[in-house]
């Protein structure tokens, strides 16, 4: 899933993207709500405004992604 979401997000350069194991921080996924693996969570001026968890649909993340960053980049 890994090689798919970083395809994805290259397309997004202003986007950050970080990595966490939850296996290896257990405190993240109570912080995140995540108690399913993966979870892609998508934050944006400190508010959450997308989350895919489980089986990530690789297009229909790539379309969610276009929306908020054309979104973003039209207020810019």
């Amino acid at each position: 899933m890994l090689p798919q979401v970083e395809e994805v997000l290259k397309e997004y350069p202003q986007i950050e993207a970080g990595l966490v194991n939850a296996d290896k921080v257990t405190e993240i996924a109570g912080f995140l709500m995540a108690f399913t693996v993966p979870v892609v969570v998508l934050y944006l001026d400190g508010r959450e405004v997308l989350r895919e968890a489980r089986f990530v649909p690789v297009e229909k993340l790539r379309k969610d992604l276009k929306r908020i960053y054309e979104g973003i980049m039209q207020e810019e």
